[in-house]
């Protein structure tokens, strides 16, 4: 099993840098293929356990209307790992927030923490997915892991464009035989984990750039300015040859 991590910046600028796209890449695809090859890898995550309000990334959740937004990087909550921020009074846990418990309680549902109080400022105790200094996913560093995620992202955008009519067929079938030989060849490296973790690997990754995008839009330009297009919601075309 890996035990080192590197971020997605290193994935996609060998996507640009072996392939030569002349357009945008969109950046929501490709964190979400991302997340979809590491589940189709079968690749191991790596958790750590944090409390929140330690960093900028994952502050304090603030609680309104009964309901507050869960940290980008979480997985699951830690015993005891539910607290009032200022009066360290623990919650408990109860799939009925409304039922009176003479204590406050709490409920996760999705990416979403719900308690009985209507506000509240919380202090979490949660195991976490690994992330790096800016907020965006960590992938295993393992080589043979990072071709196949960058196979697969090439096979995703040309899919794209072969749709489009911007490449050949043969080229086509090219990235899908390169993306098929890569995967087995991840997989033979990695141990084999359940479906449970794949499925965490793709939500994961498709629920965390929405936040990333909007919890830090100040310095978001100055987080990817070696990438920027890769924050543009659209990708373009209209520089891609015509197939013969």
């Amino acid at each position: 099993m890996a035990d080192k991590f590197v971020s997605v910046y290193r994935v996609i600028e060998e996507v640009y840098q072996n392939e030569g796209y002349a357009h945008e890449l969109d950046w929501s695809d490709a964190i979400s293929w991302i997340g979809k090859a590491l589940g189709l890898i079968a690749a191991p995550a790596i958790y750590q356990s944090k409390i929140t309000g330690l960093d900028i990334l994952t502050p304090h959740v603030e609680c309104v209307d009964y309901r507050g937004n869960l940290p980008i990087d979480f997985v699951e909550i830690l015993v005891n790992g539910v607290r009032d921020s200022t009066s360290k009074q623990i919650y408990t846990y109860s799939g009925n927030v409304n039922k009176d418990y003479g204590s406050p309680t709490y409920v996760v549902k999705d990416q979403y923490i719900d308690i009985s109080e209507e506000t509240a400022t919380l202090e979490l105790a949660y195991k976490a997915f690994m992330i790096d200094d800016h907020g965006f996913p960590m992938v295993p560093d393992n080589e043979r892991v990072i071709e196949a995620v960058r196979a697969f992202v090439t096979y995703r955008i040309d899919h794209k464009l072969w749709r489009k009519d911007k490449i050949s067929d043969k080229v086509y079938s090219h990235s899908e035989k390169e993306w098929l030989w890569y995967v087995g060849s991840a997989q033979n490296s990695l141990r084999i984990i359940g479906p449970e973790r794949r499925r965490m690997w793709t939500k994961y990754f498709t629920q965390v750039l929405p936040t990333i995008m909007t919890s830090d839009p100040e310095n978001i330009d100055e987080i990817t300015e070696d990438y920027s297009g890769y924050t543009k919601p659209n990708v373009t075309y209209h520089d891609l040859p015509s197939t013969p």
